[in-house]
């Protein structure tokens, strides 16, 4: 493939998964809106930018990346994505959680980026896999549900905490920065995500994943992720 800078573009927000790496997927992403509501992934997310600023809130910060730097967000992370005020262009690498030495990863794209001008999808899996941990030293992706029977009702979990349910919520969202229904919700997303990534239908990755149907799940996928679930799938 040729390079990134370079590339068509057809929407603001496209995936593709490369073979024979650790690398779980890439992500390119154009335009001026960019912006995301509270989300997170079960990979880690390394942001590298083109062109433009890339900025986040992340844990209650704002974070910045202009052409040449980069931002890492470990998983499990709530984060959300804000526009700028111009055209943005960046790749996002969605690796296994500590596979990778992140900062190493960000370093070797800027320096390549600094050599060459731009990168290309082999540069990309390339230099990841030059700061590939050993096998063994990753981490699992953390959840922060503790079961899914726990999770049935915000009530439920809020009686196994000791707490009242106002009060377990309020902790809840100044902890996660988000509502315990809506981190409920994510999580099926992302296992929506999983499920599309390894070829289910989307019929099917609705109903196994709680959405009324695939229009439900149509909207809520396109609102965290910036695409749809059909395109998502053909990455």
């Amino acid at each position: 493939m040729g390079r990134i800078a370079g590339m068509e573009r057809p929407q603001v927000w496209d995936y593709w998964r490369p073979t024979g790496s650790g690398i779980v997927e890439l992500g390119t992403v154009r335009g001026r809106d960019v912006a995301l509501p509270v989300h997170f992934h079960r990979e880690d997310q390394l942001t590298f930018v083109l062109a433009g600023r890339r900025r986040f809130v992340i844990a209650g910060d704002l974070r910045e990346a202009g052409p040449g730097e980069g931002v890492h967000i470990p998983a499990g992370t709530p984060h959300r994505s804000l526009c700028g005020m111009d055209e943005v262009v960046c790749i996002n690498l969605y690796t296994p959680p500590g596979l990778h030495a992140a900062p190493d990863v960000i370093a070797g794209l800027a320096r390549h980026w600094r050599r060459t001008g731009g990168l290309g999808w082999p540069d990309l899996t390339r230099i990841a896999e030059d700061h590939r941990r050993p096998i063994g030293t990753g981490v699992e992706p953390v959840s922060m549900f503790a079961g899914s029977e726990a999770w049935d009702s915000v009530g439920e979990a809020a009686r196994r905490a000791g707490m009242s349910r106002e009060g377990y919520s309020r902790r809840f969202r100044k902890h996660h920065g988000v509502p315990p229904h809506a981190f409920a919700l994510q999580e099926r997303l992302n296992e929506a995500r999983l499920l599309l990534r390894a070829g289910e239908s989307i019929a099917a990755v609705a109903a196994d994943t709680g959405f009324t149907d695939q229009s439900h799940l149509g909207r809520c996928f396109r609102r965290a992720f910036g695409v749809t679930p059909g395109r998502y799938r053909a990455g």
